[in-house]
């Protein structure tokens, strides 16, 4: 993500592996309105995978992924 995102809410959550980071993620988006967005900051191995799967299953929107820079915007679900 070579631009500044603009994100309504950042989290950073350094090396944390799939079962909390996936939490920490959830109850982040619980404090949002629909549509706001959350920047995940997550050096993980598996957290661009286990976040595109969570984003799909949940329906909330992955707009953009750096898996180089470690940072996902997601979009909270609209209803």
């Amino acid at each position: 993500m070579g631009t500044t995102l603009h994100a309504d809410k950042i989290l950073d959550l350094g090396e944390k592996g799939c079962s909390r980071l996936l939490g920490d993620i959830t109850d982040s988006l619980q404090d949002l309105a629909p549509g706001k967005t959350l920047l995940v900051l997550a050096n993980d191995p598996a957290a661009p995978l286990d976040i595109k799967v969570w984003c799909r299953q949940t329906g909330n929107i992955l707009q953009q992924a750096d898996i180089a820079t470690g940072q996902f915007l997601i979009q909270k679900k609209v209803g």
